[in-house]
């Protein structure tokens, strides 16, 4: 499934090394370094300067084969015949880059955007993000890592948290739940869910610890403290969303290795600026928080062709930079006091001796995956870090927080490396200067990541690559029985317990088959409770929970539009699009004010479910 390409040829002329670190080697070598016995598939990147986090060499080689550097050494050689050799003199290879702190399911967009995790990972590459962290997301994402690590798939080295651990109306699911994103947990149960996600595959825990009394939703539940501890207790590293002082401070004393972001809703203090110091890593994450007002000011175009956005998030983002789609009252203005507030409570953490992370937060509102880290490289250099010292925090650095190998360019280390047509020790823009990224050894020309290979396994899709009569449901990345008619009440091919939703989560036309657990249409048992979600037919034989919207009964409704869903107990009718009061066929008196229960007609003759008219 991997792609390979060919990129052997000549570059252009030297231009040899240079910025703020220190420059070795010299003119052509013929082989005062030894002997060249190369192993079998071995190529070259010969007459390259190479930069990492200990400085720059100009004039050397790189030797790769079987997915690891072989050799660094002296350029222009003799190479043995057979060996592929690239002639780069001119150009810089550097380590990939890690983005700490990604969310690879979501595409950044703020409405009903569709899938948009291939594309995701492509934009990873395409910006010379050779592994990423995600840190709250779907459990499919164990499959991908697991998928890309066997090199049957095109993408970043991936570590993985799976769904964060959260309070009930915390964040990220203040306004309702997503078991895709949160895990509910209190102070008895915590210790079982993070077993749980331990065993499933994940690579570290994520614990949401944040009161939110910023919140456009108001105040919020918090994160019991003893929960962190269960989740430190499974062994795995612990990554907590933090808000204020108050959070940094249970957050490390629980056992949270890292902080995924810094504190931004006030001026840090002392106490936490301690506590920060002594974690092994803070993310930096400010794309968070000025996402939207790059958007508005236009620092952010939804049309640059370098944003590897699916075509509804591009619509998304300009239906809001364009005023269409209004955004919470005061959010741009909060967003912009927020991201203020992170970068100065950076630089403290920084001059504590903090060890300052990148970490993007691409998927969320406005963070394009892939070119987000890059921003983060800018505010990295605007606290004082030269390009080089940049570097190494998403390089040697980063890669030290994971416990990963790689992160200099020496023999040993995974050949993740990228060739940049500029040098990066003098301007840290030079790193999106890329002209090939080497992922596990292999050289991919920039430009043809923006069709890297994608498919379908056993366990997990990204595109409709499914078997006979089978659709990749974009919810579940997973293979499903194909349907043709979304939101279809008779839709035949799902069966008893599925129901026809679009295909790739958004408005569109083809369906594939989604499974939902049954609830009780007339006692109204979705839970959490604290959500107000409603129990409504989906189909001829489907009953799950939906969101409850304000539509009273004998209002006009949708399903597709959440601010013109019924309310709890009623149903959206498909015959006039009217909000009807459930009731039970089979009751007595199950209707006010002299109304009858009317049994709606799953089939000929075949009742279903009963509204009051």
């Amino acid at each position: 499934m991997v792609l390979l390409l060919s990129i052997f040829g000549c570059t252009s002329p030297s231009s040899g090394g240079g910025g703020d670190g220190p420059v070795w080697g010299g003119g052509p070598d013929t082989g005062v370094e030894g002997p060249l016995e190369l192993p079998a598939g071995a190529w070259v990147l010969d007459g390259v300067t190479v930069v990492d986090a200990e400085g720059a060499q100009s004039d050397r080689a790189v030797v790769i084969a079987a997915g690891t550097i072989v050799d660094v050494r002296a350029a222009y050689a003799a190479w043995p015949d057979g060996v592929e050799v690239r002639d780069a003199t001119g150009q810089f290879v550097v380590p990939g880059l890690v983005d700490a702190h990604v969310h690879l399911a979501y595409g950044g967009g703020i409405g009903t955007v569709g899938d948009t995790l291939a594309a995701n990972l492509r934009g990873q590459l395409y910006w010379g993000v050779t592994q990423v962290v995600d840190v709250g997301g779907p459990e499919v994402l164990f499959a991908v890592r697991d998928h890309v690590a066997a090199g049957e798939l095109v993408g970043p080295r991936i570590l993985a948290t799976g769904p964060m651990l959260t309070a009930v109306g915390s964040h990220p699911c203040e306004t309702a739940p997503d078991p895709d994103l949160c895990v509910f947990v209190d102070a008895t149960d915590a210790s079982l869910a993070a077993t749980w996600l331990r065993d499933a595959g994940a690579d570290a825990l994520k614990v949401a610890l944040a009161d939110a009394s910023f919140s456009p939703w108001g105040e919020t539940p918090r994160l019991d403290v003893a929960a962190i501890r269960a989740a430190a207790a499974t062994g795995l590293p612990v990554y907590a969303h933090v808000d204020e002082d108050e959070d940094v401070v249970d957050a490390v004393d629980a056992g949270a290795t890292v902080l995924a972001h810094p504190p931004f809703a006030g001026p840090i203090g002392p106490l936490a600026l301690a506590a920060g110091a002594t974690a092994e890593a803070v993310h930096t994450t400010v794309s968070a928080f000025a996402g939207v007002g790059d958007l508005l000011a236009g620092r952010t175009d939804p049309d640059d062709p370098s944003l590897l956005l699916t075509d509804a998030v591009r619509d998304d983002w300009r239906s809001v930079r364009d005023g269409e789609t209004t955004l919470l009252a005061g959010w741009p203005e909060a967003s912009a006091g927020w991201a203020e507030q992170a970068r100065a409570n950076l630089g403290a953490l920084r001059a504590a001796g903090a060890t300052l992370v990148p970490g993007s937060d691409a998927g969320y509102w406005f963070v394009p995956h892939g070119a987000g880290l890059h921003r983060e490289l800018d505010e990295l250099v605007a606290l004082g870090y030269t390009p080089t010292e940049a570097l190494a925090a998403a390089t040697r650095d980063a890669r030290a927080v994971l416990g990963v190998d790689g992160g200099l360019i020496v023999a040993g280390a995974p050949a993740d490396l990228l060739l940049l047509d500029a040098d990066p020790t003098l301007d840290v823009a030079a790193l999106s200067a890329i002209d090939t990224v080497v992922l596990a050894g292999v050289p991919h020309a920039r430009e043809a990541l923006r069709d890297a290979a994608t498919g379908a396994f056993a366990d997990v899709c990204l595109t409709d690559e499914c078997g006979a009569g089978e659709r990749c449901d974009g919810v579940s990345h997973t293979c499903r029985p194909a349907c043709d008619t979304p939101y279809d009440v008779y839709e035949p091919a799902c069966g008893a317990d599925a129901w026809c939703m679009p295909a790739d989560g958004a408005a569109e036309t083809l369906g594939a088959c989604h499974i939902e657990a049954p609830c009780d249409l007339y006692g109204q048992d979705c839970e959490p409770a604290w959500y107000g979600r409603a129990c409504v037919p989906y189909d001829h034989d489907t009953s799950a929970c939906w969101t409850a919207g304000p539509r009273q009964a004998g209002e006009s409704c949708a399903w597709t539009d959440p601010a013109r869903a019924c309310g709890v107990g009623l149903f959206c009718s498909w015959v006039d699009d009217r909000c009807y009061e459930l009731c039970d066929p089979d009751a007595v008196d199950t209707c006010a004010g002299g109304a009858r229960c009317v049994e709606q007609d799953a089939a000929p003759g075949v009742g279903w479910f009963g509204i009051c008219l």
